[in-house]
This record gives structure tokens, sequence and C-alpha cells, in this order.
């Protein structure tokens, strides 16, 4: 059985995601690749957690020789109390209310954000709100077509001589609105992780811990994968060993062996408490507006002064005020009756 998230976090986690996944400009025969596999899904601590079970239980798929053949090792997160285990999976306690061997448990020991240990995102980007938050890096791109072609039909019509309207004028469109898809910048964070494994028999304590060192090859790190990230993990070289073969006590037999395993994760969002989205799509600016000025020029408005429309310069009789009286009359040039001041 896959190690899944519980029904609520998949389903807000889904819910952050477009609808249309073409939006990520996917290369050429990438049928089967979602923004899921993208990692556009928020990444959190219980994620990682996620993952580093996920690879001990599915991608290592441990088993061991027993009395009761070759089997599957069950593989715990932080053994939970004896009284919720006995209720919930009885199978793994015999009578006597004592753990069946062999075992694997797993357990996060600590959790830093070192600055000098980051992955390839270095920077620190603000938000543009200027609120002191995280900013957003850009994931994908691409032109909005329906905005983009009214701004060219726009730009690409034109009166003849005969006020007649050509429209589809060829002409370089300059105004391309883009749809930019963004995430928060990821925060590195380094967990690590300590993996103990008890068995009963020395046998079976060497082939537990033989995909651990062999798996890796040469190196002793690897990868894990969960909802579409990738965190890099790292095994320490010392595996500790431990036994009470030599006491002569009657304590059951057990051998045990703690790996450390030590994860370069990192955190998308903020979690539940995260009151910003996860995947924003965002419109560029392409054209500016303003709407129609008026003059001050006399002493009844709210600053003290009439207001002229710019459809009014014409007078009543149809010609043109002069230029003398703008010169006198315009805000800013510094002798008019509104006695505003050139800066």
């Amino acid at each position: 059985m896959k190690f899944l998230q519980d029904a609520e976090e998949q389903e807000r986690d889904f819910l952050m995601l477009p609808d249309d996944f073409s939006f990520a400009m996917l290369p050429p025969g990438a049928t089967s690749t979602t923004l899921e596999e993208l990692g556009l899904l928020s990444s959190t601590i219980e994620t990682i957690d996620f993952a580093l079970v996920s690879w001990v239980k599915e991608d290592l798929n441990l088993s061991a020789k027993s009395n009761e053949g070759f089997t599957q090792v069950p593989v715990l997160w932080q053994t939970p109390e004896r009284s919720y285990q006995i209720k919930n999976n009885e199978a793994l306690r015999d009578d006597g209310g004592a753990l069946k061997l062999p075992l694997i448990s797993v357990e996060r020991t600590n959790i830093a954000k070192d600055p000098s240990r980051k992955g390839a995102y270095q920077a620190q980007t603000y938000s543009t709100d200027k609120n002191g938050r995280t900013g957003r890096i850009v994931l994908a791109k691409r032109i909005k077509q329906d905005k983009t072609r009214n701004f060219a039909v726009a730009a690409g019509t034109r009166t003849s001589t005969e006020a007649a309207e050509q429209y589809y004028y060829p002409r370089v469109n300059q105004k391309l609105v883009i749809q930019y898809l963004s995430i928060p910048i990821p925060v590195y964070i380094n967990v690590d992780y300590k993996i103990t494994i008890k068995t009963e028999y020395q046998q079976q304590m060497n082939e537990l811990m033989t995909p651990f060192m062999a798996r890796t090859g040469q190196i002793n790190s690897f990868v894990m994968r969960r909802n579409g990230h990738l965190y890099e993990a790292f095994i320490d070289q010392d595996f500790t060993h431990n036994n009470n073969v030599s006491n002569l006590d009657e304590d059951m037999r057990m051998f045990t062996t703690e790996i450390i395993i030590r994860v370069l994760g990192y955190l998308i969002g903020e979690g539940p408490n995260d009151d910003r989205p996860i995947v924003r799509i965002d419109e560029n600016f392409v054209e500016i507006t303003y709407p129609s000025e008026t003059i001050v020029t006399g002493e009844d408005s709210f600053f003290g002064a009439a207001s002229i429309h710019e459809d009014s310069f014409a007078n009543d009789a149809g010609t043109t005020m002069s230029n003398d009286y703008f010169q006198q009359n315009m805000p800013g040039s510094g002798s008019g009756p509104t006695g505003f001041k050139r800066f």
C-alpha cells in the first residue's frame, strides 16, 4: 500500500493547481507530464517525511527470513503508542504484547535552516507587495493570444484619405499580453532522520543493512520523490551497531542498527496557515491610459479655483482661446491667479 496523504490535504493541494496543465509549455511528446509532476504542489515538512518513509517502504521494499518465511519487514513512523498499536495493528505484536522482530522505525531527529547549505535557488526575493514576505519565482509563461490579438487589430486599423477604415493592416505589434505562472521561492532546510533496524538474528540484520549500503553504489546520496518534488538525501557513512548478545540475562536477544540520513529539503508555501495561493497566474501591463484632465483656473473649486474641462478650450463663438490665457492660468506657470509655482 502506498504511503499517501490524507484526502483533505490532497484535495487542498490539487485545488491550488490551474485547470489547464498545457500552460507549462511542456516539450513535444510529454503527454503524460502534468504540473503535479513538475513540482507545483506545496512542499512541507510532512511532504519530506512522506518522501523518506516511501523510499524505505516502497523503493527498498525490505524483506528478511523469519520463522514465517521470507516476509516483508514492517516500517513504522516513530513507533506509536502501545495501546493504539494493539487496537489498530495487532499483527505487529505477539500474545505477550512485545513487538515482533524484525522491525524498522523512522524518526525525525533534527531540522536546521542553514543559509550556508542551500540548493539551486540562492537569492532572497521579496514580495512585490513590500510587506517583508518572500517573493515568487516564475516557472512558465505564454502569450495571451486573445488579448494580444485585440491590441494588434486596434493598432492595425488605419483611416484613408477618403475616411474609409482599413482593418488588419500589417504592422509590428509591440503590445504583447503575457501570462506568468509563479510559485513562492523555495526555502531550503536540512532535515535529519534516524532509521532504526531491530532484528532477533544476525542474518536478518545483514539482509536488511545491505540495501542501505549497496543501493546508492559508490556514493552515499540518493533522490527522494513526493508529489512531484525531488529531495536529495545523504546516508551517513557510519552504521551504529548495538546488541545484547554478550549479556547473559534472560532478556530477549536483539540486534539494533541505527542509520542516519540527512535530507536537503525545501519548503514551498507556509502550509495550512498560508493565506496566499501556491500557484498564481499574472498578466503584464501593455498600455496605461489616463482619464480626461481638468485645468484649475478660478476660485470656486475644491482648491479655491474653478475647473475648465479640456473639451471647453473653445469659447462660445467657436474660436480658440489664446496661448496667453493658458500661460497666465495654467497650474505651475508661476504668475497665474492660482498662485502655483513651478518646481
